[in-house]
Formats: C-alpha cells, sequence, structure tokens
C-alpha cells in the first residue's frame, strides 16, 4: 500500500507543473467585456495590459472636449474673463449644456469646470472662439494637434462631440490624448472634480451647481460604480457613439488608463462603467510592480579604449527600475537586451550614460533604463601615442599605398630576375657556339 501511495505521490509532482493552476501564467485572462472597443495602458510606459478593436473607427461623444479643453488650458489664461457671443451659445438644446446666455462673463477656469465636469456643449464653444476667433478655426487647430500627437486615426469636425458621421477617433487614439491631456496638472485637477459650484454672473443670478458624469469618482451620479482608485477623466454618449468613458486610475504606485466605447446599457447596467471597472480590477488584481534593476548590481563591462592600466567600465542601473508583471510571473521569461557603446573612449566620468537595458517579458517589451559608468576610468597618454601611430602605421590609407609600393618593387624584382637569367642564358648559348667553331 505504502508503495502505491508513494508511486502516486511521485506521479503528481512530476504532473505538477503541467497543471494550469500552478503554472505560472504569461498573461492572465482579460475580463469579457461588452463594450465595443476598448484598451488599458499602464500610465509613463503606455504599455498595453488589454485591447479589443482599439484601431476600429468609433464615435468619441464628449470625450472629444478632452481636446477641447486642452487647447483652451494651452492657449488661454485660466483667471482671464471671457463674454460668450450669441454664435457660441447657439447650440442645440437636447445636447449636454450649462444655460450660458449671450454676452454672459464667465472665468475661463469656470468654463473649464463646465466644460469637463458637467460636459457642457455651450462652454466648449465659447472657449474655441476664445483661442482661434471662430469654432471653424478652433476645430482646424484640433485636427492638427491630432496629428501632433500621433492620433493617426481621428478626425474632429465640432468642439463638443455631438453627433456627425465625420466626427470619429479610435480607442487608441483617445487613449493616447487622454495620457498627454492628464500631464497638466489643471486638467488633471479638473477632472477629478465630482462637484462645482459657479457663483452667480452678471446674467445668471443664482449659483450653478455642476455635478460631474463620471460615476467612478462622484457617487452622486451612480453609487454602484463608484471606484476608489479612479482620478477621471471623462464620459459621453450620443445614440450612435453608445456609453464611451475614457479613466485614469492609481494605487499602491500603479497607475491605468482605460478607454471604453461605444457600451451599452444592458439590464439597467451602464457597461461604460462596468468594462471600465472589470479591466481596471484586471490591472490591479492581476499585475504587479517588481523591481528588476538595481544601481548596485553590475549589469554590464566594456572595454575602455585609452584606459589607464586597460581598465575596463562597470556599467549598472541609472536608477532603480520597476515594472509591471503579472502576479505569479516566470522568471525564466523576463529577458534583457543590452545596447553598450562600440567605441569607450577614456576618459570616462561616472554616471555617464554609455548603454541602455531593456527589458522583455515573454516577447512584450517592458521598458528600457540607461546604464552609467560606476566608476571613473582615467585616459592613459602613453597608450593614446602608441595605439594612435599603431592605427597611424596599419591605416588602410597607409597600408594600401604601401602594399602597392611593395607590389610593384616585387614585380620590378621578378622582372630583373628574369632578364638577368635571360642573359646569362644567352651568354652560355654564346659560349657554346665559340666553342664549337
Amino acid at each position: 500500500m505504502r508503495k502505491h501511495v508513494t508511486f502516486l505521490m511521485i506521479l503528481l509532482l512530476c504532473l505538477w507543473p503541467a497543471c494550469p493552476a500552478a503554472a505560472a501564467e504569461s498573461v492572465p485572462t482579460p475580463p469579457d467585456i461588452a463594450s465595443k472597443h476598448a484598451i488599458l495602458a499602464q500610465a509613463g510606459t503606455g504599455r498595453i495590459l488589454y485591447e479589443k478593436a482599439a484601431d476600429e473607427k468609433a464615435y468619441p461623444a464628449s470625450t472629444t472636449k478632452i481636446m477641447t479643453a486642452l487647447l483652451a488650458i494651452e492657449q488661454l489664461d485660466p483667471t482671464a474673463t471671457l463674454t460668450a457671443s450669441e454664435s457660441a451659445v447657439q447650440i442645440d438644446r437636447d445636447g449636454s449644456n450649462m444655460g450660458i446666455l449671450r454676452d454672459e462673463v464667465l472665468t475661463v477656469e469656470q468654463l473649464l469646470y463646465g466644460l469637463l465636469v458637467h460636459s457642457a456643449n455651450d462652454a466648449a464653444n465659447v472657449l474655441a472662439e476664445a483661442v482661434a476667433g471662430d469654432i471653424s478655426q478652433f476645430v482646424d487647430r484640433m485636427n492638427v494637434r491630432a496629428a501632433e500627437l500621433g492620433m493617426t486615426n481621428t478626425h474632429f469636425v465640432n468642439t463638443h462631440g455631438y453627433h456627425d458621421s465625420e466626427h470619429y477617433t479610435t480607442a487608441r487614439d483617445l487613449l493616447t490624448l487622454s495620457m498627454h491631456a492628464m500631464e497638466n496638472p489643471l486638467f488633471a485637477k479638473i477632472v477629478s472634480t465630482a462637484q462645482y459650484e459657479i457663483p452667480p454672473t452678471n446674467k445668471y443670478t443664482e449659483t450653478r451647481y455642476l455635478s460631474n458624469n463620471n460615476a467612478l469618482i462622484n457617487p452622486m451620479r451612480d453609487h454602484r460604480y463608484r471606484y476608489s482608485a479612479a482620478r477621471g477623466i471623462k464620459t459621453g454618449h450620443t445614440q450612435d457613439a453608445g456609453y464611451c468613458l475614457t479613466s485614469y486610475a492609481e494605487k499602491d504606485g500603479r497607475r491605468f488608463f482605460c478607454v471604453t466605447l461605444n457600451a451599452p446599457i444592458e439590464d439597467g447596467e451602464n457597461h461604460s462603467f462596468l468594462d471600465t471597472i472589470a479591466l481596471l480590477d484586471y490591472g490591479f488584481d492581476k499585475f504587479k510592480l517588481e523591481s528588476i534593476s538595481d544601481v548596485n548590481e553590475i549589469v554590464a563591462t566594456h572595454e575602455v579604449r585609452y584606459a589607464k592600466g586597460g581598465e575596463q567600465v562597470v556599467l549598472s542601473a541609472k536608477e532603480p527600475f520597476e515594472v509591471l508583471l503579472p502576479k505569479g510571473y516566470s522568471k525564466e521569461k523576463l529577458t534583457t537586451e543590452m545596447y553598450v557603446e562600440e567605441n569607450i573612449t577614456a576618459p570616462v566620468a561616472k554616471g555617464d550614460v554609455l548603454g541602455r537595458a531593456e527589458y522583455f517579458y515573454d516577447g512584450i517589451s517592458l521598458g528600457a533604463i540607461d546604464l552609467t559608468a560606476v566608476k571613473p576610468i582615467k585616459k592613459s597618454y602613453l597608450r593614446m601615442i602608441f595605439f594612435t601611430l599603431f592605427d597611424l602605421i596599419f591605416n588602410v590609407w597607409v597600408m594600401t599605398p604601401l602594399a602597392v609600393i611593395v607590389l610593384i618593387l616585387i614585380v620590378r624584382a621578378l622582372r630583373e630576375s628574369r632578364r638577368q637569367r635571360i642573359a646569362r642564358e644567352r651568354r652560355r648559348q654564346q659560349v657554346r657556339r665559340d666553342f664549337y667553331r
């Protein structure tokens, strides 16, 4: 009986690595989502953790206002006051607006809160006219800026995202825009705001109370979707676009951007929020930050031309480097590629950047870090003179003419030897002729 038990234990141990539960995951299984287009990326590195039809054309709805806000923040003073024109406030009132009246005076900052928190179409137009003079020229700037950011599959025709068949983007392009916009502190502050108040103005006698449409950060919209790690950024919805959401979340040093487009409402559940939560949970629950390089760790060594004593330079990471890896990752799948300068010449100062190390997991790039010299390398002038003369003597421009000269001399010597041999043979023949006469 014991022999049978022992045999079964050995068999189980042999088979254990092949069991799905025990094997290290290469890529964790992502959630199943209802949104037609989606993408999840690590902030900072831009590494894509999940995507679904991310390059297919989609309608952005009010996520368009991210671009509108970005241009306004880049061009306008937040404390400046703007007067709303009649053309700016003449919008379709079935769309989102904050009821701006003609000739009403508001600050740029108040309009930005109206734009991003309340998703106000009229605020978008007032800001657009202040930036470019008229809405048409502002839209042109939106498209130029999109091209500058590398949004190659995006085209805008208005400032706010009201539906137009020629007004489109992709999940990947919207991710690019969101990541760039969140680098601006004012933008990041506004999109993380749940509630905002605008006091009475010259045309409006009551305080405006703005409530963020993003339920991830504003439980007053729908407490079911509150997500504590969320920090923004923008919702959107039209009948043709479905429900859209671009989001940013951070927790325990991990930061993610998520975009979901054309999400449905099913059984009373808004899948733009449900899918975003599922994808963000996937990032936080399935991945962890792992330190894979240390400033005290020797990464590579390399020869240094003219180094005193022939010393080699020692390279280490410029700074500690953390990468996002699946929890329970396999160390065998973690690889590194080194790029070190070929012709390093002394002197070398401590901290000089002389290469890069790029890290991969299962063939996917995790990022790269600079490699720097751990200590200085002094120059040997004697070695420099010796190798300079050596290189000069054996330089191709020197050796080639010398080789030609030597070849000419050899040819001449061979010819002279042949001429002398022929002359000697002639003399011998002449001697024999003279003897037999």
